[in-house]
């Protein structure tokens, strides 16, 4: 079994939430689940560390990364300036093919929002919406900045707290595409992702004391 299945196995496991934050990830257990030596382990544990997942430390421990409500406010922001602009960009490049895409991606991502699969419908409605502007680096640092702070959601139990809300700013980005409308299109994914993270950051573990 080769290092990039495992690692790309423990990586679906982390995003779903199945290691919490901070969580080791130990070698010798993984070796013996998937029945393999631990060289092609450290080699996957290498890989997760250079796509973000988890923290090498010098005794050769690895943990999920876990980090605090001021990084990830700072994770946030970047989301908001990022995905902004992208939107920006895209809505000016926008073709009647790029707006069916989206319209498709948004009919799913109304179906997924009440199954497991809520995330991945989520990001491929963004994503749907971002393609147009043809940023393949700011869309792969967007991708990455959600994927943390989907670890963290996932990882503390944290679901869409309110499903139709965020549903309906959907509906409203959509709509203002439609229209060509890039402030009030802009306007409400700021809110959107603001609100997001309100969400987790009311949900951290010792939130009071990190106040």
């Amino acid at each position: 079994m080769s290092a990039e299945h495992i690692a790309a196995t423990l990586e679906t496991e982390i995003v779903e939430g199945r290691f919490r934050p901070g969580e080791e990830l130990k070698q010798g257990e993984i070796a013996k689940r998937f029945a393999i030596s631990r060289i092609p382990v450290r080699d996957a544990l290498q890989l997760l560390a250079s796509r973000g997942m988890i923290s090498l430390v010098p005794n050769r421990r690895a943990r999920v990364i876990s980090l605090e409500p001021a990084e990830i406010s700072e994770i946030y922001d970047l989301r908001v300036l990022l995905e902004t602009d992208c939107l920006c960009r895209a809505i000016n490049l926008m073709t009647e093919a790029d707006l069916n895409a989206i319209e498709i991606a948004f009919a799913h991502s109304s179906i997924d929002a009440g199954t497991n699969r809520w995330a991945d419908g989520d990001w491929a409605f963004h994503q749907s919406l971002y393609l147009p502007a043809d940023r393949p680096r700011q869309l792969k640092m967007i991708e990455e900045l959600r994927r943390t702070c989907r670890i963290h959601i996932s990882g503390y139990g944290v679901l869409p707290a309110q499903t139709k809300d965020w549903l309906k700013d959907h509906e409203d980005i959509l709509s203002a595409v439609r229209n060509r409308d890039k402030t009030i299109a802009q306007g409400i994914l700021k809110r959107h992702i603001n609100d997001a993270c309100t969400v987790l950051l009311s949900a951290w573990p010792n939130q009071n004391n990190s106040s």
